[in-house]
């Protein structure tokens, strides 16, 4: 059997070493545009601000892909994939041949899309190598600016301010994160913010980049104030890898859309990870899903079904862990403004510095915001993808000794 697998990131070299372990006399091939080892992109922003060493960035060595006889084509792009012959092609001119064909091709970050937005000094971060790039630049920078409201946007102010910068974070939204936070967990965030000398300016975005001979050296905002920077931090938003798909009759959306085998329209085909549009069933709705966890549940349930078993997914529910100077925030499922006929219950514990919030629907958790501890996340991650139906759920959660990994255990679902 062969087997070909676009990307080597979490979702990728999950599938590949599951495939490996079922089927060890088969051929598997990555291909993938970065020349790394597989490796957590979470770790980026520890990396830049010299909280973690380079080797730590690393979900496995290069060694592993010789120990496991897995075909790493690394710093190469695949461009187009022909399903009749089961066939894809990449940019150098070589082909390569498929039984089965697994798209985790990941994501890219959005451009912002203003004036000067070209300009040497406005950096995303993605890769390993945009890492290090802001890592070079934070030598000599001195002001920086960051755009995004949400946990990349904080990641990258916190690394320019670890780097030394006089930070300004804009946040094009009236407080920070507020598509899952509510003002209350928002605001927890924002203090901490504050206390480590992070200039936050709330309902303000970016009108034009202003630079010299190319390079950056100031930021227009929306309401017409000039900010100095030597270096623009921008994350808004990613957007799905696909263009190699075009004409290959794989139906896309934002993402790759699978069902709950991660198959696509097109046999033999399947996707997992960033890249896939998956059935959520709290919002009854297929959505692409970037989290590390989702990643690697794709990956795996994918690689099963490519193999020859029938795994079913169980859906994805979004789920996002942080940690922002030491201050953890999770948001997992649903928020309030997708479900406004939920029943909420809010738990603060001021000076605790901690905050939960639940979101219930008929007995069911469709959705918990946690602040200041996040050792329940995963656990009301699986109340929610499994929906079970609790009596009493909203006098548990309301209790400021509610543990949700009891309930899960109680539950038999551990």
């Amino acid at each position: 059997m062969d087997y070909v697998i676009v990307g080597n990131g979490g979702a990728g070299l999950t599938a590949a070493r599951t495939l490996r372990d079922l089927d060890p006399a088969a051929s598997i091939t990555l291909v993938d545009e970065e020349t790394y080892p597989c490796y957590y992109r979470m770790r980026l922003p520890d990396y830049i601000c010299g909280w973690k060493d380079r080797d730590s960035v690393f979900f496995v060595r290069q060694e592993f892909y010789q120990e496991k006889d897995l075909h790493l084509l690394g710093g190469r792009r695949v461009t187009r994939v022909v399903p009749e012959n089961h066939r894809v092609e990449l940019e150098d001119g070589e082909t390569l041949s498929y039984d089965r064909l697994l798209v985790a091709s990941g994501a890219n970050p959005r451009v912002l899309p203003v004036p000067g937005s070209e300009l040497d000094g406005v950096v995303y971060l993605r890769t390993l190598d945009q890492a290090e790039d802001i890592i070079r630049r934070g030598r000599e920078a001195k002001e920086g600016v960051v755009l995004g409201g949400g946990l990349l946007g904080v990641e990258l102010a916190r690394c320019f301010n670890e780097l030394g910068l006089r930070t300004h974070y804009l946040i094009r939204e009236d407080r920070f994160w507020p598509q899952m936070l509510d003002a209350t967990g928002s605001a927890l965030v924002e203090e901490v913010l504050a206390e480590k000398g992070i200039i936050l300016r709330k309902e303000e975005g970016i009108g034009e980049i202003r630079g010299s001979e190319g390079k950056v050296r100031s930021v227009l905002t929306s309401s017409g104030k000039e900010l100095a920077a030597d270096m623009v931090g921008v994350a808004i938003g990613v957007t799905c890898n696909l263009d190699f798909l075009e004409g290959s009759g794989v139906e896309t959306r934002q993402g790759v859309l699978v069902d709950d085998r991660l198959r696509t329209n097109v046999e033999g085909i399947y996707a997992a990870g960033d890249v896939a549009q998956a059935y959520d069933p709290v919002l009854g709705e297929h959505r692409v899903v970037t989290s590390w966890l989702n990643a690697l549940r794709q990956g795996e349930a994918a690689a099963r079904n490519m193999a020859g078993e029938e795994v079913t997914l169980g859906g994805v529910v979004p789920f996002n862990v942080i940690v922002i100077y030491g201050l953890p925030v999770a948001s997992v499922g649903q928020d309030e403004a997708s479900a406004p006929e939920a029943e909420v219950i809010r738990v603060h514990i001021p000076e605790e510095r901690k905050y939960r919030k639940f979101l219930l629907k008929d007995g069911v958790l469709a959705g918990a915001n946690l602040v200041g501890s996040t050792a329940d996340a995963h656990a009301l991650e699986t109340l929610i993808r499994r929906q079970v139906k609790v009596r009493g759920l909203a006098d548990k959660v309301a209790r400021r000794d509610f543990d949700a990994r009891a309930l899960v255990r109680e539950l038999g679902l551990a």
